[in-house]
């Protein structure tokens, strides 16, 4: 939940903004996972030619190493561009001491959190009902901001896309009408493809599926799906044999129709389920990159609308 402390730090930005020197240069941005480097891509095109990725999508953004050489290109970056709310929480403070670059500090123009422009789902609202009338405790990874995984709405993506160009704008005005127009043709298309996919996803609303960890809790609501039941009660703790038999207990009495995992998981617990169970296991793209049909944003939302619907017809996609 966003704090008081948290509002007087974006009227200070905001304050910064208006008194922002303009680079010589269009600026080197750093982003910390992939869905924001496809978005600086989108809004910057050819203007942008310097963008660091630090995380793919087979990583778990909850956890990186940092290297030398992305250290490095943080300390050159005019523009960080990450989730925030506790998401890279484990990497980026540490790499941001290391780096000593004061332009992309919190408070600064060139620390940009795209958490920060939308509405976070409180992680308590991503429990899960067992069917036994309790919810149950260590559901999905407790942040204390609340859910970071935003990027699995793409209305989050066009509130987001906004603020990215009103601060590149702000960082290089030379690049106003390439930023501006960009923006403004990305935020179009992807606006018309929400809808064209909420269409297609109809018969997608209010069944009910297993989830491996509560990382597709945006996507899902977003489409009205129910995440019944969670295989991973704690992100990268195997579950034992008494929650495993409880889930499949739970897939004929929820009518569970299938599981979905990201790439970067291990899915072996998930396919243990889906075998015992008779249900389909569905690789959701997670990010971009995540498959191969995923190649950006647009991507991402397309195919995981495609998977999910595969999986409602018994379907596996992995």
């Amino acid at each position: 939940m966003k704090t008081v402390a948290t509002a007087l730090a974006g009227a200070a930005l905001a304050l910064t903004l208006g008194t922002t020197a303009a680079l010589a240069a269009p600026p080197q941005v750093f982003a910390c996972v992939p869905e924001w480097a496809s978005l600086v891509k989108a809004i910057g095109g050819d203007r942008l030619t310097d963008v660091t990725l630090a995380t793919s999508a087979l990583d778990n953004p909850e956890s990186m190493k940092p290297t030398p050489g992305l250290i490095a290109a943080l300390g050159k970056a005019d523009l960080i561009v990450c989730t925030g709310a506790g998401l890279e929480d484990s990497w980026l403070p540490a790499m941001l001491d290391r780096a000593g670059n004061a332009k992309i500090v919190k408070g600064k123009p060139g620390h940009f959190m795209a958490s920060e422009f939308v509405k976070l789902i409180e992680d308590d609202q991503d429990e899960h009902d067992h069917g036994h009338g309790e919810k149950k405790a260590g559901q999905g990874h407790m942040h204390g901001e609340g859910n970071p995984h935003i990027q699995g709405d793409p209305n989050n993506i066009r509130l987001v896309a906004g603020q990215l160009a009103k601060r590149l704008i702000a960082l290089d005005p030379e690049g106003k009408d390439v930023y501006g127009e960009n923006a403004k043709k990305f935020i179009a298309q992807l606006t018309a493809l929400t809808k064209e996919l909420q269409t297609k996803a109809a018969p997608l609303k209010g069944i009910n599926i297993a989830v491996q960890h509560g990382h597709s809790i945006y996507l899902l609501k977003w489409l009205g799906v129910k995440s019944a039941a969670t295989v991973e009660p704690e992100p990268g703790v195997a579950p034992g044999p008494a929650h495993l038999t409880e889930i499949i207990d739970d897939v004929p009495k929820q009518k569970i129709r299938f599981i979905v995992y990201a790439p970067y998981e291990d899915p072996g617990a998930s396919r243990y389920v889906g075998e015992k169970a008779k249900i389909p296991l569905v690789k959701l793209p997670f990010t971009v990159g995540g498959t191969p049909e995923a190649g950006d944003l647009f991507g991402l939302y397309k195919d995981s609308v495609d998977r999910l619907l595969d999986g409602l017809a018994g379907r596996e996609r992995t």
